[in-house]
């Protein structure tokens, strides 16, 4: 019997699970760079004096470039500011005097270009994935879900179903770049997963992100067939643990080859809650069951309820969660497993103990796809 470890939280867990039980695990294919080919990748990257360096995410592979970056400016003279939205803020602090990490809380895209005129020269750094709205996350798409939430709901509209989409070039997608288009910065993108680095392309804003886009498109886990059962982990980033909302990417990523009926079970600790302001207020009652894109204002996270909405329909959703049971089953839909063995159990009574379950160690940057166009 194989024992895996599976990233929960700041912490992996075990999961006891017979070979004849195990379909396979499933992770992102990545070969990665080594230091000497990072170095070269940034070594043209521009980092003027008085630069202001935003960052959208906080893997290790994302501190790994912007140490690099950090370094370079330095040891040529030059000094300023990396910021990051408020959720991120403590992820990123270098502890460069030189570079000193604050909160980027501004209200719109206004006030954040007001931030950036102060200074000379505006970078951004984004790990690339998956996301189920625009179909891929990078720069131009966080701009928007940050900075241009008044146009979110245009992009929730202009989507073509209420299924999730991860690794589509969707009309969301199109929109995001077509916002972005006029924005003088250099963005810097990377590929790989948690903690390696497959690729790294820096230039404007839209240019990088056709481009990370196009090559994540390229690199799905091709499966020849359907499965009844996943157990999935975001990954050993524990930012993609800490709330609902950034675990729940990793879910609608893994249910492109589920069978109907069939049943993904979400590892999500969420010890910083359920992360996303729809969310919450979907479960203290105070937005209706069916969440509508045309009633005005977007509320974060509103697509989740969307996507769930629909995923109820097809699938036995389950989740391993320190979130009360009552928001997560009552509320939510999930059905509730207090450990990974009990989940486990719960899967072999549903589906038959000779069944086999896919695991995925990876999610956040892991797409699987079915080589036939059936529908579920």
């Amino acid at each position: 019997m194989p024992e895996i470890w599976l990233g929960y939280g700041t912490t992996d867990i075990a999961l006891d699970i017979r070979f004849e039980n195990l379909y396979k695990e499933i992770t992102p294919q990545v070969f990665p760079l080594q230091e000497d080919q990072i170095n070269y990748r940034l070594q043209d990257v521009p980092v003027k004096d008085n630069t202001l360096i935003i960052v959208f995410s906080c893997t290790l592979a994302t501190k790994r470039v912007l140490s690099s970056l950090i370094d370079k400016a330095t040891n040529n003279g030059a000094s300023g500011k990396i910021m990051s939205p408020p959720k991120l803020k403590e992820s990123i602090n270098i502890g460069n005097e030189k570079w000193i990490s604050n909160s980027l809380s501004c209200e719109d895209f206004g006030t954040l270009k007001e931030t950036m005129d102060k200074f000379d020269q505006t970078l951004f750094v984004t790990h690339s994935a998956y996301d189920p709205l625009f179909g891929f996350e990078g720069t131009p798409t966080h701009l928007l879900r940050n900075y241009m939430k008044d146009k979110m709901i245009e992009a929730i509209s202009s989507r073509s179903s209420n299924m999730p989409s991860p690794g589509n070039f969707s009309e969301p997608y199109r929109l995001a770049l077509s916002l972005c288009e006029d924005i003088d910065a250099v963005s810097i993108e990377l590929l790989g997963n948690s903690t390696q680095i497959s690729d790294i392309c820096w230039g404007s804003i839209n240019d990088t992100f056709s481009y990370t886009s196009s090559k994540l498109s390229e690199k799905p886990n091709i499966e020849p067939q359907r499965v009844k059962s996943e157990i999935i982990s975001p990954g050993r980033e524990p930012f993609h643990h800490s709330t609902l909302s950034d675990s729940l990417n990793s879910l609608w990523n893994c249910i492109g080859i589920l069978s109907r009926n069939g049943s993904p079970i979400l590892l999500s600790e969420s010890r910083n809650g359920l992360g996303s302001r729809a969310l919450e207020m979907f479960v203290e009652k105070k937005l209706p069951n069916s969440m509508s894109p045309n009633e005005g204002k977007y509320i974060d996270g509103q697509e989740h309820l969307i996507f769930l909405e629909a995923m109820r329909e097809k699938f036995n959703l389950g989740i391993v969660s320190t979130l009360p049971e009552y928001y997560l089953t009552t509320k939510l839909g999930f059905q509730t497993y207090a450990s990974l063995k009990q989940a486990l159990a719960s899967l072999l009574s549903r589906h038959g103990k000779t069944h086999k379950v896919a695991l995925f160690s990876d999610a956040h940057f892991t797409l699987p796809l079915i080589d036939s166009k059936d529908e579920i």
